[in-house]
């Protein structure tokens, strides 16, 4: 597993999570523009958690795709060329159309609702074949 990250404070919170759980001889931890690293990857699975632009997407009655940055397109576009596979990590108000239409024409897309306490937390989008496999 390979864990990439562009801010180095970043990288050093997830080894100590990764101390943490026992799991630090397992990930190898980079620290790079993620643009930059896609372009000689290959993997099974991409899992992404882009960034939400802060606290202020609580306040959105839906999250667009289209207020993340880098785009939601230009993320997928990447993680095309290092695998089939692809999951995002969104906010729990993330627009469940955007998530359909990222799917492409013929493309599969799964989304999942993650509750804790009965409180939407978070939803994550499972993209890619496996998805039309286990669907």
């Amino acid at each position: 597993m390979i864990s990439i990250d562009i801010d180095p404070v970043k990288i050093e919170l997830a080894k100590h999570n990764a101390r943490v759980y026992g799991v630090l001889d397992k990930i190898e931890f980079v620290c790079a523009d993620f643009f930059d690293a896609a372009e000689s990857l290959k993997a099974d699975v991409v899992f992404l958690s882009p960034p939400w632009g802060g606290p202020e997407y609580l306040y959105q009655a839906v999250y667009s795709l289209e207020s993340m940055s880098p785009s939601a397109e230009k993320l997928k576009a990447a993680c095309g060329n290092i695998a089939e596979n692809t999951v995002y990590y969104l906010p729990r108000n993330t627009d469940v159309t955007q998530l359909i239409q990222l799917a492409g024409p013929g493309g599969h897309v799964e989304v999942e609702q993650q509750v804790l306490n009965r409180k939407l937390k978070t939803v994550t989008a499972y993209y890619g074949p496996s998805v039309a496999k286990n669907g």
